[in-house]
């Protein structure tokens, strides 16, 4: 594992591995530890909305992502089951030059939401991503620091790069293994796009790191750093 010349993100906050052992993931704590570590560049945070209009962080587990949180509820039970952290206290212990990457989950999300909870405070960028390019679409004449990705769409492959160039992106995930190749990462790489892949569906911290290695990929996961 060599990170001189890569791009770390901090996968739901965390640092490193052994953060998941210290850290609930996008939490405050997680967050900071990354803000004060030299090798991270970037905090990829899950962000929803509650019932109440609170701008939060929170994956979930399966069950979780797939169905409990899919329920409106306000930010204060959702706190209170989860140790949810909303995205105002979490953007404070975060330092100015680090990037932002924002998972939207909650399609109720909005360009004036985004506005008001980052209004006088300032990042090197903020990343704001999602599977589907229409709800991206509805984030226009954003500050100069707000950039798109494409990420966790499995149809990724069959979309015009060049055109997601022109919207406005700036980053292109790929989710799967089998969906990375020297054609996949050239096509990109082309269009101007940076490429990166998703951790998903690598069976072992070897794999992951022979397939960055195999198609000079610059961006990596912190999942897969031991320190």
């Amino acid at each position: 594992m060599n990170l001189k010349d890569k791009v770390v993100l901090a996968h739901r906050g965390f640092a490193h591995r052994k953060s998941h052992e210290k850290y609930r993931e996008n939490s405050v704590d997680a967050c900071r530890e990354s803000s004060q570590t030299d090798y991270v560049e970037i905090i990829e945070l899950d962000l929803r909305k509650s019932k109440d209009g609170v701008l939060y962080c929170l994956h979930g587990n399966l069950l979780e992502y797939s169905f409990l949180l899919q329920f409106p509820r306000i930010f204060s039970s959702l706190r209170e089951q989860y140790k949810a952290d909303s995205l105002a206290d979490i953007l404070e212990v975060i330092s100015k030059d680090k990037i932002v990457f924002l998972d939207i989950k909650s399609t109720n999300i909005t360009r004036d939401d985004l506005l008001h909870v980052f209004e006088g405070r300032e990042f090197k960028e903020v990343i704001l991503g999602n599977k589907s390019v229409s709800f991206l679409d509805r984030f226009t004449d954003m500050p100069e620091s707000f950039t798109k990705i494409l990420n966790g769409n499995i149809f990724c492959n069959f979309y015009d790069v060049d055109k997601l160039a022109e919207k406005g992106f700036t980053y292109f995930e790929a989710v799967f293994p089998f969906q990375i190749s020297n054609k996949a990462a050239h096509r990109v790489a082309k269009s101007g796009l940076m490429f990166r892949i998703s951790g998903f569906g690598f069976l072992t911290k070897e794999s992951y790191w022979k397939a960055i290695e195999k198609y000079n990929i610059t961006h990596v996961s912190s999942d897969f750093i031991d320190i």
